[in-house]
């Protein structure tokens, strides 16, 4: 657990991150995260069937932790992409959705993380927003059919639009705009903010969390490169933190949390058993995940910590950040 201020944070770790491109048993390495009491949110990707699937299932269920279940993999791998320009495509991607979400709601996630399609450019961005709008709508709808009791939450993730990955969305506030637009039909949508993105973006770490207010119900801390030349750590990498060419360092991430606690995440109802911050890094190869998520986690307590002070500081009067 993490406190940060007047609030409590669980922290959490992207799984299928840290394992893309490595061989592993999924709920082997799954379960070795479900038995830290330091983590209180595993986000993957799995794709089990059967009795693997429900042995899964099962240790999610008695470990505790949140359950995130993380799309845009997918998405991207199989071409999904429900701002499509034709509409059988756009529907075959929401069917396809769909299935996730009922996929996700059987391993008892709390929410689905999803990404937009790749940006069309100027000319059919406003046209594909709207068509993405409508799927986001429809996934929310169906989420609360497949489970009423306890529905499932929408949350869609911004990224770059001319760095790397170029996405749709996209823009803080043009994301934000859109999904206040959805809200108002859909109480379970929100917005996951990862800061690495928002670095890509160019934008300010403040202005950005401060755009999103209540829709930011989910949060990522991650690395990222904006040099060309340091290929390894260029774009979305979700690097190492201190690895060279990666572009956000403690004192961002001591920023993000303190905009985070400004802007009421702590402090408002979210579908996570608490407000969750979680660290996604890929792993090298040669590199070892569990030693790199160990890394990040330990980063992030540290820059909890700062933020803790920091703000106890600027509460009482004094200036000045910690040394």
């Amino acid at each position: 657990m993490l406190r940060i201020g007047p609030h409590v944070f669980g922290a959490g770790v992207v799984h299928g991150a840290a394992y893309a491109g490595h061989d592993h048993d999924q709920i082997a390495t799954t379960e070795r995260f479900l038995l830290d009491p330091a983590v209180q949110c595993v986000e993957g990707a799995w794709q089990l069937d059967g009795e693997a699937a429900a042995r899964l299932r099962d240790r999610l269920s008695w470990s505790g932790c949140d359950v995130v279940y993380v799309v845009g993999g997918f998405m991207r791998r199989q071409g999904i992409d429900p701002s499509a320009a034709m509409a059988d495509a756009r529907a075959k991607a929401l069917e396809a959705l769909k299935a996730l979400v009922e996929t996700a709601s059987g391993y008892g996630a709390t929410m689905m993380l999803l990404c937009s399609g790749a940006d069309p450019g100027p000319e059919r961005r406003a046209e594909a927003i709207v068509h993405f709008g409508a799927a986001v709508e429809a996934l929310c709808a169906h989420a609360r059919v497949i489970r009423p009791e306890r529905p499932m939450w929408i949350t869609v993730e911004h990224f770059d639009r001319e760095l790397d990955q170029k996405r749709l969305l996209g823009p803080t506030v043009e994301a934000a705009a859109l999904l206040r637009e959805v809200r108002k039909r859909h109480a379970n949508v929100g917005m996951t903010i990862d800061l690495s993105h928002v670095v890509q973006l160019g934008e300010d770490v403040e202005e950005a969390v401060a755009v999103a207010g209540d829709l930011l119900i989910h949060a990522h801390v991650a690395n990222c490169g904006l040099d060309r030349a340091v290929a390894a750590t260029f774009g979305d990498s979700h690097c190492r933190f201190g690895a060279a060419g990666g572009a956000v360092v403690l004192a961002d991430v001591v920023r993000f949390l303190k905009a985070l606690v400004r802007n009421g995440y702590g402090a408002r109802a979210l579908p996570t058993t608490m407000p969750i911050i979680t660290v996604e890094m890929k792993t090298p190869q040669g590199e070892t995940p569990e030693l790199v998520l160990a890394s990040g986690l330990r980063m992030l307590a540290h820059a909890a910590m700062r933020a803790d002070i920091e703000l106890a500081r600027e509460a009482s009067g004094v200036q000045g950040a910690e040394p």
